[in-house]
């Protein structure tokens, strides 16, 4: 894996979505590889959708949701691309705790231990 730092956000050009675009993409698990979307609207499943405000961080300048509803794992050539922007706060990532905390739906749990596992090392 290329190499990203626990906690910052990145801006990931992905073939994982259709059609393949950017996603900002919060780097939540170094073991695993594991990182997160950021949506600007909520999966039409509604599931594990954590609501984030606008200026929560540099990149998030309008409301939108952090999908909790899975894992995502780039392949190396996209993160040799990305790019980085500043960590999230103790503060966002208190929240993403409490919402695992809360009980995830979708989420299988070693994913989502990981997840708070790697948020617990920002506070």
């Amino acid at each position: 894996m290329a190499s990203c730092k626990l906690g910052h956000i990145y801006i990931v050009r992905t073939a994982l979505t259709k059609p393949p675009k950017p996603k900002f993409a919060l780097c939540a698990s170094i073991d695993y590889g594991f990182f997160l979307w950021i949506n600007s609207i909520a999966k039409p499943h509604g599931k594990d959708q954590m609501a984030i405000q606008s200026g929560c961080h540099e990149l998030v300048v309008k409301d939108c949701f952090l999908d909790l509803s899975r894992v995502v794992q780039h392949p190396t050539y996209e993160l040799e691309d990305a790019r980085e922007f500043e960590r999230i706060t103790a503060d966002f990532a208190n929240d993403i705790i409490e919402c695992i905390d809360a009980g995830l739906f979708l989420m299988p749990p070693n994913h989502s231990q990981a997840v708070r596992e790697g948020m617990m090392q920002l506070l």
